[in-house]
């Protein structure tokens, strides 16, 4: 006899699968590994597998040459060995994540913690799911730090031969500096290794894209360095070992990174500063540093930071290093800025202002801070100071007058330690004014009132409401 086949419709799978399992989410479940790079080192510590498929895994280790740096940057966090490990993939859908190491695991622990991820253990393996691309920063036992990036599935196609391209295929390239002209695309393909920079002056519609890593080699000074630019996006791709700022960006407008992941291990080695900027959107990046994660700064004549959003993103302040800040050079106004949905899983090391925070307001300069939004923000350490507004006199890095700051909000910020809250203007002229605290608390106490032993205001300070 001869069986025929039986061909059931695909809307009648799904219906058999979700009475089976409840769900319909492994159906769409996708995981793209990408390539190994032969050049670098291959972790011995981590083995990663996402839906049953491996993913390549970096033992990244880097020792600074402290004799080439200034004496200040001689502090632990920059001058001993920084070693980490690094697991990237592109997924959607349910990803279930396995990671094996070479011992009884006795401790695990995934970042950013409102993620709410309770792995489970068992013997030397730690696994846990979570519903699509996300940036972790998972700890286990002592071991180095694990981070594991899922990026999203790119949802463009990109080839050599497309107009204005600069593509970089899998392997290793010494491009150099890289300039970007009117309506032309860099792409670092995922498995790319670029040891290069990147420059784009008076240009318009240009794109920094891809799943590949850009690397400084410490080689670069201001890796990414982009002047009168308009209409820019930079979305994906992995940025490391800037000479100073990562990413410098002035006098530019309609400015957009999405989905960029930047570590920087050496001194004043910052991850995205626009300088004088507008229209600019800062979503859904991870940014490890051992400088300012990200700074908002206004040092030069005739500029405006207006209308900025930073959203979504998890920042790591490895050494001399807020999460966010808006100065220190503020020669001009700020304003409209807003910072949404962030987590900020440490923040430490000495200052001009004698140490850092979670984020704050240094206004090192004439220019006026006004109509700031700080919402919805996760601070999970910050070792030195939790918020800081501060206008100083105008000298720390340059010789200009005190500024203004006023019309601060700051709601549903929750700092999971104690540690001072700092407010301080300058003189009767340079206030401090008009700042709100709605909904905040400080290692699960919630703020009531200025006499609340967290805040330290300082003279020159008024309008402070605490709801």
């Amino acid at each position: 006899m001869i069986k025929k086949k039986i061909k059931i419709p695909f809307p009648v799978l799904i219906i058999i699968f979700t009475l089976a399992t409840g769900s319909t989410e492994n159906l769409r479940a996708q995981v793209i590994p990408y390539p190994e790079i032969s050049e670098l080192e291959t972790s011995e510590l981590f083995s990663v597998k996402v839906n049953g498929q491996p993913i390549w895994t970096e033992n990244y280790t880097i020792q600074m040459d402290m004799a080439k740096m200034p004496e200040w940057f001689n502090a632990p966090y920059v001058s001993n060995q920084q070693v980490i490990h690094q697991a990237s993939f592109s997924g959607e859908g349910d990803l279930r994540i396995s990671i094996r190491v070479p011992e009884q695991i006795i401790n695990a622990r995934v970042r950013p913690l409102s993620r709410n991820i309770k792995p489970a253990v068992s013997g030397n393996e730690v696994s846990f799911s979570i519903p699509g691309p996300d940036k972790l920063y998972i700890e286990i036992n002592g071991l180095p730090p694990l981070y594991l990036f899922a990026d999203p599935v790119e949802a463009e196609k990109h080839s050599p031969d497309d107009p204005g391209m600069h593509y970089f295929r899998p392997g290793v390239h010494h491009p150099g500096y890289i300039t970007l002209k009117d309506n032309e695309t860099l792409y670092i393909a995922a498995g790319a290794l670029v040891y290069g920079g990147i420059r784009a002056e008076n240009a318009s519609n240009i794109r920094v894209l891809g799943r590949g890593i850009l690397d400084g080699n410490y080689e670069f000074r201001r890796m990414v360095r982009m002047e009168n630019c308009s209409d820019i996006l930079v979305e994906g791709i992995y940025m490391r070992n800037s000479v100073g700022w990562t990413n410098t960006l002035i006098n530019c407008d309609t400015l957009n990174y999405r989905g960029v992941k930047v570590m920087g291990f050496g001194p004043s080695s910052d991850g995205i500063n626009p300088l004088g900027s507008r229209e600019v959107e800062i979503s859904d990046c991870f940014l490890r540093c051992t400088d300012d994660c990200i700074a908002l700064k206004n040092p030069y004549p005739g500029q405006e930071v207006k209308n900025v959003l930073v959203k979504n993103n998890t920042m790591y302040g490895f050494a001399y290093s807020d999460g966010i800040t808006i100065g220190f050079e503020t020669n001009n106004p700020v304003t409209n800025v807003t910072v949404q949905n962030c987590d900020i899983l440490m923040a430490r090391g000495g200052s001009m202002v004698e140490g850092h925070s979670g984020f704050s307001i240094i206004c090192d300069g004439p220019g006026i801070i006004s109509n700031i939004l700080f919402e919805n923000i996760r601070v999970e350490k910050a070792e030195e100071k939790l918020f800081e507004l501060h206008i100083t006199d105008g000298t720390d890095y340059g010789d200009d007058p005190p500024g203004h700051i006023k019309d601060v909000v700051v709601k549903n910020v929750h700092w999971m330690e104690e540690g001072p809250i700092i407010l301080k203007g300058f003189n009767p002229d340079h206030q401090v004014r008009n700042v709100v605290f709605e909904n905040c608390s400080v290692a699960g106490n919630p703020l009531k009132s200025t006499k609340d032993p967290y805040f330290k205001i300082g003279s020159f300070v008024e309008g402070i409401s605490v709801r």
